[in-house]
């Protein structure tokens, strides 16, 4: 996120701030800075000249102080100041998921749908219409909890890189050299400056190869007698590949478990149920549903670049993708006959019995955690799945589960037993 609010900065943000009335903002991190430490605390508040509630004070006081000594006011934030990339990020996150929104489920509803789909006995009145006030109304919501994510992102602290070769992020880093070695990247570029050698020279480029190198051929060694093998995705292109499909397979492992989480009953009703209002889903009910269970299903996306590195660029292409896939597996559309990708046909299935096929792109963990259900002949392929004899098997079929998704006395017994081997 930090390119997109570069760019944002720069050509709107800058001008939006300057015309904001002067109100007075706190300085968060002078605020902090001026927190002492445990131990400073710890020895203040045994300090028997002082009552602790006295030290309370004047620590408290002391911080306040801080926050309000800068002077800050609304329309003088710089852009590094956090209460303004916060506000920033928060209006940049909600334009975004409104535009991905609309774009994604309309030309899928207009170009992919299935329209006979709005003909099925369980299809809602107005449901397009409903589908989108609801998710107009949770979209806020989840914005405001994702922005400390990109928070996070934007001020340093996740795994997010800018260059895809090593040697690239070392160059970047020369400035650094000026400091007292404290790395071999430094040690190296400090000997560069020592000896008069221009930071743009031959020489530094040569050097940061050789450092590069050096630190690939460390990596490498770790594998041992699996080194050669592995040397080609510890840097570079082949690191990109790796980085997304670890994103697609621990996002599915997440996503998977918050999803079957959500159908708990202690959950499903405060949480999960509006979505599933939608039994013959629109691209338009991809985002239709509460907004804490829309962030918690975000959640593994944004996990993922804090404990594993990958690149900024190629992070907003898959969580682009990650939305988009959202759209597609409600479409209707069930031309994907495929035993591993978790098609709009196995989300089907999904929305009309409930506790099967939790996945987001593939069935393994569906499979492994036994909800895993085959999609059937009559909702898989063309021929059938808009018969009216299908439609009303599938309207009987939903009327036996209670309202927790759970299947009644009257329900086929097929949906009351896990699939068996023979099943899957």
């Amino acid at each position: 996120m930090d390119i997109i609010l570069e760019k944002a900065d720069e050509y709107v943000f800058d001008s939006f701030y300057r015309v904001l009335p002067a109100i007075p903002v706190p300085d968060l991190i002078a605020g902090l800075a001026a927190i002492p430490s445990f131990t400073e605390s710890y020895s203040l508040l045994t300090n028997s000249s002082t009552a602790p509630l006295d030290t309370l004070k004047s620590i408290a006081s002391n911080v306040y102080s801080a926050t309000t000594t800068a002077g800050l006011t609304l329309n003088t934030l710089e852009q590094d100041n956090v209460i303004r990339q916060t506000l920033s990020l928060f209006c940049l996150t909600l334009l975004g998921a409104f535009l991905m929104y609309f774009t994604f489920a309309s030309t899928s509803y207009f170009l992919v749908f299935d329209q006979n789909h709005t003909k099925h006995p369980k299809y809602l009145k107005n449901q397009v219409k409903l589908e989108i006030q609801m998710s107009v109304k949770a979209l806020p919501g989840i914005a405001v909890l994702t922005t400390p994510w990109f928070l996070g992102e934007v001020r340093g602290w996740s795994q997010l890189y800018s260059h895809i070769h090593n040697v690239d992020a070392i160059l970047e880093k020369t400035a650094a050299a000026v400091n007292p070695p404290s790395s071999l990247i430094q040690e190296t570029f400090a000997a560069a400056i020592a000896t008069g050698t221009s930071l743009n020279s031959t020489a530094v480029n040569a050097a940061a190869h050789a450092t590069a190198a050096a630190e690939h051929a460390a990596q490498v060694a770790k594998f041992g007698p699996l080194g050669p093998l592995v040397s080609p995705f510890l840097d570079g292109w082949g690191f990109v590949f790796i980085s997304c499909v670890a994103f697609l397979l621990f996002t599915d492992f997440g996503i998977y478990w918050v999803h079957r989480l959500l159908h708990h009953p202690l959950v499903y009703k405060r949480l999960h149920k509006p979505h599933h209002k939608w039994i013959i889903p629109t691209p338009y009910s991809s985002h239709a549903f509460h907004f804490l269970d829309g962030y918690l299903q975000s959640v593994p996306y944004h996990v993922f670049v804090f404990i594993c590195p990958m690149h900024k660029y190629i992070y907003l292409g898959m969580f682009g993708a990650v939305n988009l896939w959202s759209v597609l597996i409600h479409d209707g559309e069930y031309k994907l006959d495929s035993a591993l990708v978790n098609s709009a046909a196995h989300h089907a299935v999904h929305h009309l019995y409930f506790n099967y096929n939790y996945g987001q792109y593939f069935t393994m963990w569906d499979r492994i955690g036994g909800s895993y259900r085959k999609p059937k002949y009559e909702e898989h392929f063309e021929t059938k799945k808009n018969k009216a004899e299908t439609w009303k098997k599938q309207a009987k079929e939903v009327d036996n589960f209670d309202e927790n998704g759970k299947p009644t006395a009257a329900s086929d017994e097929s949906f009351k037993t896990k699939p068996t081997k023979k099943a899957l």
